[in-house]
């Protein structure tokens, strides 16, 4: 079942877990920005972020020497996602369950609206164990805890520009292992892209979302397991809180520490936005 003990709280981040230290934020990631500036390079372009020399080096420095190049795939573009979370200020959005069910729920139609993200990078933390998902088809499925999201600008071959959505998919945390997984995908945005994202099916049996963990559905828990699919949940979200800004509120970390309780998942040391269920849909999805 969902833990609601922390609901609508903002959790430990991804990226608390790794990159929240003085020598990452005070040295590295300054150091970054300095050199991008100085080459007139956007680090927001995942490949032009890889070939700045001090980013290669940070990489380098975090990367086990046995990995694979897979592994340091992952390094390199979670890396990405820290360094443009860490730029654009840490904004962090808590959806609270109802509104998660109401994403899967209601389906809601996206026409006519174009992608907007409510800063140039975010996170979009989910209900703790409500959506579950596996890095392989053969992998053990596993939490999602979010989603990191950032726009990239890109130029084509004839010179013409376009926009990208590059999403970090996190998995895995939790009390029973130290390290965490992560899926890669992007897209091309542009207007009306996203409402091409809700079109057809998501996968090729079932329904969207239906939970494939035994006894998951009589749980109310969901699946992810597609790209299709997460990229439905991340449009939806970033849709909800556009469209709802009335229910996105700002906290801060000290009104909260209070509710921490032995046995509940850790919970962020970073101001948050909550996202709660606008009156209107409350209809849809029940918590």
């Amino acid at each position: 079942m969902s833990d609601n003990s922390t609901a609508g709280l903002a959790r430990l981040t991804p990226y608390e877990l790794v990159f929240d230290e003085p020598a990452i934020e005070g040295r590295t990631f300054p150091a970054i920005q300095d050199e991008a500036e100085a080459q007139g390079v956007d680090p927001a372009h995942p490949e032009r972020f890889a070939f700045l020399t001090r980013a290669a080096e940070a990489v380098r420095d975090v990367v086990p020497a046995e990995a694979s190049p897979d592994s340091l795939d992952q390094y390199r573009i979670f890396f990405y996602h820290a360094f443009n979370f860490w730029r654009f200020g840490k904004r962090t959005y808590v959806l609270e369950p109802a509104v998660a069910r109401y994403l899967v729920e209601a389906s809601p139609d996206l026409r006519g609206w174009e992608l907007r993200l409510p800063a140039e990078s975010a996170y979009v933390q989910l209900p703790p164990n409500l959506f579950w998902a596996s890095v392989a088809a053969d992998a053990q499925a596993e939490p999602v805890d979010g989603f990191f999201v950032c726009c990239a600008r890109h130029t084509d071959a004839d010179g013409e520009p376009y926009d990208t959505l590059e999403v970090l998919m996190v998995l895995g945390i939790h009390g029973q292992r130290a390290g965490l997984s992560l899926i890669h995908f992007d897209t091309e945005v542009g207007p009306g892209i996203p409402a091409t994202w809700t079109e057809g099916p998501g996968r090729d049996e079932g329904t969207d979302f239906e939970s494939v963990l035994p006894g998951g559905e009589m749980a109310g828990l969901y699946s992810i397991v597609t790209v299709t699919e997460a990229l439905r949940l991340v449009g939806r979200a970033l849709w909800y809180v556009d469209a709802h800004p009335g229910h996105v509120a700002r906290h801060e970390t000290a009104e909260r520490r209070a509710a921490e309780r032995p046995g509940t998942a850790p919970l962020s040391r970073l101001p948050f936005h909550r996202v709660s269920l606008a009156e209107a849909d409350g209809g849809a999805a029940a918590e």
